[in-house]
């Protein structure tokens, strides 16, 4: 089984490659942030940034730091998918339990946007509750997650960064050059690039 994380900044992409290599080689998609979701949901809480980061910090201290990523590698364990994507990947604990559990078929993948304000703007188009709305907020609520999860150690552990600078079609090609590229060698995934 491969298992292939997504790490980033908000509105850096990750969800764009774990959907493109779904769409592209038919990898199932996980989310981490999805189980705080559920959880979330399951309180009657609306998922907004601050009620997520709540969930999380609550069940980090009743039940430790590897609680959320724990439930998804059982999930993961108990299926038969030949390979994994996981968005939403962030704290060192993440990193670390997803390597002992998958060793060399962990493969974690920064998407990396060098300006703030690109990450914004794509942030905005998305309309999602959980989204800041200016962005003074959003630099906030960077730094308030790079404190909580402890994101730079967990970047610093990245296998591959990918670049989203600029255009969809030039961040798909990165993505074929690299990961697609790989799942192929591995008969994970088909020759022919989609669309």
């Amino acid at each position: 089984m491969k298992v292939i994380g997504a790490i980033g900044l908000n509105g850096s992409g990750k969800d764009e490659l774990i959907n493109y290599l779904h769409n592209r080689c038919g990898l199932v998609k996980l989310s981490l942030g999805d189980v705080v979701r559920e959880i979330a949901a399951e309180e009657g809480l609306a998922p907004t940034r601050e009620n997520l980061h709540a969930v999380s910090q609550k069940c980090f201290a009743q039940h430790g730091q590897d609680y959320f990523v724990n439930r998804l590698i059982r999930k993961i364990e108990a299926s038969q998918w030949p390979a994994v994507g996981i968005t939403s990947v962030r704290t060192p604990t993440d990193v670390q339990r997803l390597r002992q559990r998958f060793k060399d078929d962990f493969l974690l993948v920064q998407v990396e946007v060098t300006d703030p304000a690109i990450r914004y703007r794509r942030s905005k188009r998305r309309h999602e509750a959980r989204d800041p709305q200016t962005a003074t907020k959003f630099l906030q609520q960077d730094q308030a997650e790079r404190e909580m999860f402890q994101l730079d150690a967990s970047l610093r552990q990245a296998d591959l960064i990918l670049n989203n600078d600029d255009s969809l079609a030039a961040f798909h090609q990165r993505v074929e050059e690299t990961v697609v590229s790989r799942l192929v060698q591995e008969g994970l995934c088909g020759q022919t690039a989609a669309g």
